[in-house]
């Protein structure tokens, strides 16, 4: 296992959470003084850069789903960023424990804990789908109860955003799958009522302490949801487990139509509970003195069978139960296995079951021993030759790089011996061309620092002749060559900037403005000098609010998104300048 860096992006990592699909650090915010947690996505070896572009597109859809939410029952997400090809996410650092973990620590929860939790994950989820997201994976690990008792939805990895194109094509499946909707299991399009479904789910294994649709595999887990009730568990009321049965209804139509609607009838089940109403079903239909009446043999005709619309079976409707013969009373409606005499066939035989002789076996035992011992013996041997292969490879990579050592060393010294009268971009040359021939990743390091080091010289050469082009173009070759140097940042930021206000046209300006503002970022996100990070942080947010203006001024809705993401970039690294965060949150209102 790889050990955590030390740092991501502005994040100073302090040690490594959990790790599953993507790696999970506690990490510390020294712009903002905070704990945060970071979420790094973690790349499958071997896999096709088709795979990674869908890795990447679904962890940035990741943070956008939990980007746009703000409530106190979601988890919250800070930033999205890549740093050195590592892309990762910055999110609220939560304690305490899972709902995963309260259920197996406690079995079944008490009913006013699981309708307080229960109560918190819908009142985010009503947030969260006034807002276009749909979670898809609504179970105990992915609710986070803290400290103080408040509860937050967290993972929003395979989350659908009503509001982008979606990235799952129908048919393709996810989620997990005891917490999954019917629509979810045949790979339906969804919407909000499928996530009412998965807290069905819950709200029923904490209060059974046990989930609806039991199963040993993922095939029986799901033809139980799409098929099966669920069986009424003694210890729940009878108004809950009305709210537990629309919530678990087959056909989405049938559920709850909202967040909201599911929340106010669970309120109205405690406040029914708790003013003294009665909370038992209703009783049978047989009464006092229907045996008196059934002797009569007053039989009518039977009522229609009862069916159960299901919109995942084969045939739109099916009974419920084979169809009996009914007597009715003034008391009721009594089935015919209850009526007086002699009404039931008599059972039929039950054929006896002689299970087949056993199978002889295939290979005789001694053939099987023999046959172990040769696989046996050739794995040894397979083994031994794998490990002679390493050796000599090693050896001879280990000749190699010390060739190609000291070969670099020999190219080195030569660019270092070269005359300080040579022009600038002579020596330059003569660095590209060391460069290509080298091998050694801290030989090519020392050289690439170097030439950053003249190119930085040859801009601010060009800057006192006046010569705005050659300046530019040095800096930008600079950051290159040498892109985690914060002085060229600057340089180049300054230059950038220097030439905004002569621009005419609208587009160029806006393109000018968003580059200067990057320079000014990255060389606000490298300057471990606090007092120079924070200057040059105010400087990237005025150029950010100045292209955010100009956008709105155009009024290219199109631009709006980059706009808004730029600022919000401004709000991380403005350092708590009042007047700046002032003019981001009024622009960032304008944009919508």
């Amino acid at each position: 296992m790889n050990s955590p860096p030390s740092t991501l992006g502005q994040y100073q990592i302090i040690r490594e959470i959990a790790r599953s699909n993507d790696i999970v650090y506690e990490a510390y915010d020294p712009l903002m003084n905070r704990r945060v947690a970071i979420k790094e996505l973690a790349m499958p070896q071997g896999a096709s850069s088709q795979q990674q572009e869908e890795r990447i597109s679904r962890f940035k859809r990741e943070a956008q789903a939990a980007g746009t939410l703000n409530h106190p029952n979601i988890m919250t997400v800070f930033s999205f960023a890549e740093d050195n090809g590592r892309t990762f996410m910055a999110m609220e650092y939560l304690d305490g424990c899972t709902l995963r973990s309260e259920i197996d620590t406690h079995g079944s929860l008490p009913l006013d804990r699981a309708v307080d939790i229960i109560t918190q994950v819908l009142e985010g989820l009503s947030h969260a789908h006034s807002k276009g997201v749909i979670h898809r994976d609504i179970k105990p690990d992915n609710i986070q109860i803290l400290s103080n008792g408040t509860v937050k939805i967290t993972d929003f990895g395979i989350a659908r955003l009503t509001f982008q194109p979606n990235l799952t094509m129908d048919g393709q499946v996810f989620g997990t799958p005891s917490y999954m909707s019917p629509e979810q299991v045949v790979g339906r399009d969804i919407d909000a009522r499928s996530d009412l479904f998965s807290v069905g789910v819950v709200l029923y294994e904490m209060l059974a302490g046990q989930k609806p649709f039991g199963g040993d595999s993922v095939v029986t887990i799901t033809y139980a949801i799409m098929n099966a009730e669920p069986p009424h568990p003694s210890q729940v009321s009878y108004s809950m487990w009305q709210i537990l049965s629309r919530a678990l209804e087959k056909s989405p139509q049938m559920r709850y139509a909202s967040a909201e609607d599911m929340i106010k009838a669970i309120r109205d089940a405690v406040k029914s509970a708790n003013s003294g109403v009665m909370d038992a079903a209703p009783p049978a239909a047989m009464g006092y003195g229907a045996a008196a009446y059934m002797a009569q043999g007053a039989v009518q005709p039977a009522p229609p069978p009862v069916y159960a619309y299901n919109p995942y079976q084969p045939q739109a409707y099916q009974p419920q139960a084979q169809q009996q013969q009914y007597l009715t009373t003034p008391y009721g409606v009594i089935p015919q296995q209850y009526q007086a005499g002699p009404s039931m066939p008599p059972p039929s035989a039950i054929p006896i079951y002689y299970p087949p002789p056993p199978r002889q076996p295939l290979l005789k035992p001694e053939t099987v021993a023999f046959w172990k011992r040769v696989a046996m013996t050739f794995l040894i041997i397979g083994t031994l030759l794998v490990i002679l292969i390493v050796c000599i490879s090693q050896i001879s990579r280990a000749i190699t790089d010390d060739r190609s050592s000291g070969s670099d060393r020999a190219k080195s010294a030569e660019i270092a011996n070269l005359p300080s009268n040579m022009p600038i971009g002579e020596k330059l040359q003569k660095y590209k061309e060391v460069l290509d021939k080298v091998t050694d990743v801290g030989t090519q390091a020392d050289i690439r620092r170097q030439m950053a080091s003249l190119y930085e010289r040859q801009g601010k050469e060009a800057l006192v002749r006046a010569d705005i082009k050659t300046a530019e173009y040095a800096f930008s070759q600079g950051t290159d060559v040498d892109p985690r140097n914060p002085s060229l940042w600057s340089d180049r930021a300054m230059v950038l900037t220097q030439q905004v206000d002569a621009i005419q046209d609208a587009a160029y300006k806006e393109q000018l403005l968003a580059e200067a503002g990057g320079a000014w970022e990255q060389a606000a996100r490298l300057e471990h000098d606090t007092e120079k990070s924070s200057k040059y942080g105010q400087e990237a947010a005025r150029q950010y609010i100045q292209y955010a203006q100009n956008v709105f001024q155009q009024g290219d809705r199109s631009q709006f998104g980059d706009a808004r993401s730029r600022l919000y970039n401004a709000k991380e690294i403005a350092g708590g300048d009042s007047e700046l965060m002032g003019q981001i949150t009024d622009m960032l209102q304008k944009l919508g």
